[in-house]
């Protein structure tokens, strides 16, 4: 099987879902699940080490699976690696491709995000000042939206400015530099819709704040095209140099971008250190 296809993409894909879900090396780590609609997918995991670190931001982590698979209990290994650096996280779920779009997800993101003000109120959270976001895959494509689509986020009531970073693993970031798939056209709609640019986060980036971001991708990767993140790469670089860590693997596919969730390789260290540097 050769790198760069979708089979080989496939057959990684299951050893990498094998080694994420192990429930290995997550003692310590306290968990409360919260609903925050009334849809069985709409609700969201609070991640909290023993002692949370008052001065740390504030974790919201999205999974991948092509907005159609995955869901956050699945990831307590990922969780795990931020508690033990004294984070709390949130993974939020969400309604999920076929039966859903990019228009619900977004509803469901500012569902969450309200939410969220709730449980800072009522001390779940820790806080909302100082807030990272991450995730690998559709979920990168879900948090940069958070950040960078002022509607979603200002009828939530956040401002960028209570976002300190951002990491973003082979991240779709540019729909229209990615194939032309049946995934893609239910969750974004026809190129030029509005569904498609509300949905693809390099739209909304002109009038964007400085933000730091930790940006990794494979050039092999066969499901989110390296396209989709160059084109990213050369705008945000444009706007705001200086700002953005662009780590290009020059052989990696989808899973490799991901791998740091169960191994302690170079990019999990280069992760721990851009959370250091923004924290």
């Amino acid at each position: 099987m050769l790198k760069g296809t979708l089979v080989y993409e496939f057959y990684q894909l299951i050893e990498y879902w094998k080694k994420t879900k192990s429930r290995a090396s997550i003692n310590g780590v306290l968990s409360e699940k919260v609903s925050y609609g009334n849809h069985s997918s709409q609700y969201l995991v609070i991640y909290s080490p023993p002692m949370v670190d008052p001065q740390k931001p504030l974790i919201i982590y999205y999974h991948g699976g092509g907005w159609i698979f995955g869901k956050p209990d699945l990831f307590v290994k990922k969780a795990a690696l931020f508690t033990s650096l004294g984070y709390q996280i949130v993974m939020p779920c969400y309604r999920k491709v076929p039966q859903y779009h990019a228009g619900h997800i977004l509803e469901d993101i500012g569902l969450m995000l309200g939410k969220l003000k709730e449980l800072a109120v009522a001390k779940k959270v820790s806080h909302l000042e100082k807030i990272i976001l991450g995730g690998v895959s559709a979920g990168a494509n879900l948090v940069a939206l958070i950040y960078f689509q002022n509607e979603l986020r200002n009828k939530a009531g956040f401002t960028q400015d209570q976002f300190c970073g951002m990491f973003l693993y082979a991240p779709p970031m540019d729909l229209s530099a990615m194939r032309r798939t049946p995934v893609l056209y239910r969750y974004a709609g026809s190129k030029g819709s509005e569904r498609f640019k509300s949905a693809s986060p390099i739209l909304h980036m002109q009038d964007s704040q400085a933000i730091p971001i930790l940006c990794i991708h494979g050039r092999k990767d066969a499901l989110v095209q390296y396209a989709a993140s160059q084109s990213f790469r050369e705008q945000y670089e444009k706007l705001h140099p200086g700002y953005l860590e662009y780590v290009s693997i020059e052989d990696g596919t989808h899973i490799d971008a991901a791998s740091w969730a169960h191994t302690d390789n170079d990019m999990r260290k280069g992760l721990v250190k851009f959370l250091k540097r923004v924290s």
